[in-house]
């Protein structure tokens, strides 16, 4: 049986409600190019493993343990056949073809090319991002980023409407819910670095192509809903320390030791500020639920202010 064109590459975590949309759009979402399909589950309880067990369509590979989105990604893509790897979030659904991103990941200069995401409202998700210095990362969270005028140096990601319209073929990194790369880059790069349990691989990848002196590229005309964590209230303390240590990794591997103290102390100094001001706010509050949630966005900064200057300390 000669190999597919492209291996679709699915990590699953509890993402019961989300698998059955996914499957059966990203099975529908290729008429020019064969594919599989290969999903991996990350010791799932919410009954995402008898469920993928009924699954005839797929490859399926159960794991035992957490191995994290980059640990499941490289895990299942070492079973990969396809001339293109197309990592996909199971969160996900495939709102059309993805022949497009396929025939971008196969042009020889391109080494990553990510597509248009949107919520599930269908709002803008920003999907395209810029290199990601100290500075930038420190002043991300200062909440600049949402503010269109900002100027580029200060932001982390993409966040100009415009940009989205139209496709770029180099950009600096593209998220990972929605990724093609060939698999000889892949091979290359060693797949995304396992340092990274999730958060920022997709960032790392890019950096890592560049330097192959290959391409990172958008396309416009290939749109995917990524329902992430639309709607709530906010990330959650794990996300915020999960997002710090890899900053943090990412730093010192790109940008040595040094910067990723001065990154740590900066992002404590930043963190103890936001601790105070949601303090200030779950006292002020009048609203029960609002309270609450103040004192939580309050406990995780100050977790992840404990954490930014014990690294900054070593």
């Amino acid at each position: 049986m000669n190999p597919p064109d492209v291996s679709v590459v699915i990590v699953n975590y509890n993402g019961l409600r989300f698998l059955p949309d996914c499957l059966d759009t990203a099975r529908a979402a290729f008429t020019r190019h064969s594919a599989e399909i290969i999903v991996i589950d990350n010791a799932s309880v919410d009954g995402s493993q008898e469920f993928l067990r009924t699954r005839p369509d797929i490859r399926y590979i159960e794991s035992s343990e957490n191995l994290g989105f980059t640990g499941g990604n490289n895990r299942a893509a070492a079973e990969a056949r396809g001339r293109v790897l197309l990592l996909l979030n199971n969160d996900t659904r495939c709102d059309g073809s993805l022949d497009a991103l396929v025939d971008e990941a196969l042009q020889p200069e391109v080494g990553v090319a990510g597509c248009h995401l949107v919520y599930g409202d269908g709002r803008l998700q920003f999907s395209v991002g810029f290199e990601h210095t100290p500075a930038r990362i420190a002043l991300s969270w200062l909440g600049l980023e949402k503010q269109w005028r900002t100027p580029d140096v200060f932001r982390r990601v993409q966040t100009r409407p415009a940009f989205y319209a139209q496709s770029n073929p180099s950009v600096d990194w593209v998220s990972g819910a929605c990724l093609a790369t060939r698999r000889e880059v892949w091979e290359r790069l060693g797949g995304l670095d396992d340092a990274f349990f999730m958060y920022c691989e997709d960032v790392d990848y890019g950096r890592r192509v560049r330097q192959l002196g290959l391409r990172a590229s958008y396309r416009a005309d290939v749109t995917v809903t990524h329902y992430e964590g639309a709607g709530k209230a906010w990330a959650g303390r794990a996300t915020v320390l999960r997002t710090l240590r890899s900053y943090l990794l990412f730093v010192t591997k790109h940008f040595g030791r040094g910067a990723a103290s001065r990154l740590a102390l900066s992002l404590g100094v930043v963190f103890s500020a936001k601790a105070l001001a949601h303090a200030g706010r779950a006292v002020l509050s009048q609203n029960a639920e609002r309270r609450a949630l103040q004192r939580d966005k309050r406990n995780g900064y100050f977790n992840a202010a404990q954490q930014s200057f014990a690294a900054w300390w070593k």
